[in-house]
């Protein structure tokens, strides 16, 4: 049971300095607030959000991150964490009826439905060879979405008998499933598919390093409804979060890199920015690029071999070249797809060196709010290699010729799609990896944190370093999956860890 807390700031007593202003740092913000700590931010871009970003070019919004917000109605325990932040109250949330669609020149486009029953009965129409294959997974998606983790957990080391069993019969039902195809990768899962274009659809869904179960729990959320889009994107979600802290009484700084944790017998006692100014604080959480946070900002000093092998061993999501363009057409008879559709190209393009024979790419026609009257925002995403783009960019003129030889690339794509594309386009944006190290500093170009393969997804990371006090790391470099749960949930468990220090009990607004 929740204690009842007044939505204004509590009295405070302890400080808390906390790097970046992303998702993970605003949710842990608000908690600290309600939780009677004064917390402080400091953000190194001119705005809030970190990787939940979007940016304007001539009229258009191109948004660099959201395309379904996890937990987006009552009944999922993560949305009661995003109404206890007092996020989701403000957020026009729509459900779209397509996750995604995969297109062919010599057969049927694949249609992977939100409701998986109309999912399963079209996949077995297109390939009834595979059609036990699909039922078994599908099946188990279904049954994910009738059983969730809780996501209100505390963290592990502070999991008493009476968590123990309140989750024991969630984990029993999903535990089949979980060892089962947590065991496969995409790539391997899809290996299981005789169908020739079923197969290369499956690998279009996912990255092809990730782990099968990953993209099976990623199902069960838009079965159960639990995926909805959120009018306006990145934004409104980042403003709320940014809105709510600041009426906790909370502070930000922005223009304020943080450069170094101040440190002093084994126990964080500041920040050091980039300007030289010094802050002290009671606690310091960085909710930063976990690279910079453990090698550079604390200079290694803290970092064990398990610290260590998290970078040695794990594998990030991929940089990624991001396409906007801005058109002067609707759409509006083209079908509303949550992650997008993959497209064969005619003609192969290059791409950070690479060949590219499919194109990814979003029609953003569900979002009336990101472009004019009339018109729509197109988003291509291409993973690519990071050590190209970061020599590249050393010569300004090559680096954009690249990128205007991609943009396009990519406009002739989807004239070939949509014939008369190419001369109704008003704007075109490209940004690589070295962009987005740029304004988010996340560790080489990536576009989130750990990727969920199979040995990391059950990784159970710990919020502290070994032999600092006073210190803790939020966010998706401690919580492998990335996206905007794990901000939520491990700065909750950041603020939860912080009280159980102080010796006083963890307050949350009672529902």
């Amino acid at each position: 049971m929740s204690d009842s807390i007044d939505s204004s700031h509590p009295g405070t007593d302890r400080s808390v300095a906390i790097i970046g202003a992303g998702i993970a740092g605003l949710c842990t913000g608000i908690y600290a607030q309600m939780n009677g700590y004064a917390a402080h931010i400091y953000e190194t871009h001119t705005k809030p959000g970190g990787l939940c970003t979007a940016w304007k070019r001539d009229g258009y919004t191109i948004d660099g991150c959201i395309h379904w917000f996890t937990g987006s109605r009552p009944g999922s325990s993560l949305y009661k964490l995003w109404h206890e932040i007092g996020l989701i109250q403000s957020l026009d949330l729509i459900d779209l009826d397509e996750f995604m669609r995969v297109e062919f020149p010599d057969a049927p486009t694949i249609v992977f439905h939100s409701d998986l029953d109309r999912m399963q009965r079209h996949l077995t129409e297109i390939a009834p060879e595979d059609a036990g294959f699909i039922a078994e997974f599908l099946n188990d998606a279904k049954r994910l979405s009738r059983h969730e983790l809780p996501s209100d957990l505390p963290p592990r080391q502070l999991m008493g008998a009476l968590t123990l069993l309140r989750i024991m019969p969630h984990m029993l039902r999903i535990l089949g499933p979980l060892r089962k195809w947590n065991a496969l990768t995409v790539a391997q899962f899809a290996e299981r598919i005789k169908n020739p274009h079923l197969r290369l659809a499956f690998t279009q869904l996912w990255l092809p390093e990730m782990s099968a179960f990953a993209l099976l729990v990623t199902l069960s959320w838009f079965h159960a409804r639990q995926a909805g889009y959120p009018l306006g994107g990145s934004m409104p979600i980042v403003e709320a979060a940014e809105k709510r802290f600041l009426q906790l009484g909370g502070k930000i700084d922005y223009r304020a890199r943080v450069a170094d944790i101040i440190v002093e017998d084994d126990r964080a006692t500041g920040v050091r920015l980039a300007d030289g100014r010094e802050e002290t604080t009671d606690v310091v959480v960085s909710a930063a690029d976990g690279h910079a946070t453990v090698f550079d900002m604390l200079k290694g000093r803290y970092a064990d071999d398990t610290v260590r092998g998290w970078f040695e061993n794990l594998v990030p999501f991929p940089p990624l070249v991001f396409v906007g363009l801005g058109v002067g057409r609707a759409f509006s008879e083209e079908p509303k797809v949550a992650n997008g559709s993959s497209l064969g190209l005619a003609r192969p393009i290059k791409v950070g060196g690479q060949t590219i024979d499919r194109l990814s790419y979003h029609l953003h026609n569900f979002d009336p709010t990101l472009a004019p009257e009339g018109k729509t925002t197109i988003t291509c995403m291409f993973a690519t290699d990071y050590e190209y783009w970061k020599n590249l960019s050393q010569d300004r003129g090559r680096y954009e010729a690249e990128k205007k030889a991609i943009g396009d690339a990519v406009i002739e794509g989807l004239d070939g799609r949509f014939p008369g594309l190419a001369g109704l386009v008003e704007m075109v944006d490209v940004a690589t990896p070295t962009t987005f190290e740029r304004y988010t500093g996340n560790w080489r170009g990536s576009f989130e944190g750990w990727l969920p393969t199979p040995g990391s997804m059950t990784n159970s990371m710990r919020r502290t370093l070994p032999g600092l006090q006073d210190f803790y790391m939020a966010g998706q470099w401690v919580a492998p999956g990335g996206g905007l749960p794990s901000g939520v949930m491990t700065g909750r468990e950041v603020v939860q860890l912080m009280c159980h220090q102080d010796g006083k009990k963890f307050r949350v607004p009672a529902s």
